[in-house]
């Protein structure tokens, strides 16, 4: 368990498509993320949505069978946010799905 302290938390509010989520409010924030990753959009590609509690931020991250929680709990400590408890637990249960 990650003991260091953050001053925020992300809380998981949703898993999409990139589709799906290019069709939301969430458009700007899958852009900016494919941007920092110098990526290119593929409407089949999966992300995950986090809303930072107590604030109008939210931060995405690209999700598929190679995802490693603990490289994104490491992204969000250099934000200091830490990953919600239960956000974890299903962002590990949908990844285990995609390995299979």
């Amino acid at each position: 368990m990650n003991n260091c302290k953050a001053d925020f938390t992300a809380t998981l509010i949703s898993i999409l498509t990139v589709k799906e989520a290019l069709n939301s409010e969430m458009e700007n924030f899958v852009r900016v993320r494919a941007a920092i990753e110098n990526r290119e959009l593929n409407e089949d590609d999966i992300v995950a949505i986090f809303n930072i509690t107590s604030t109008t931020s939210y931060q995405v991250f690209f999700i598929d069978e190679n995802t490693d929680i603990e490289k994104l709990k490491e992204e969000f400590m250099k934000m200091n946010v830490r990953l919600n408890y239960d956000s974890e637990k299903i962002l590990k249960r949908y990844i285990e799905r995609l390995q299979k």
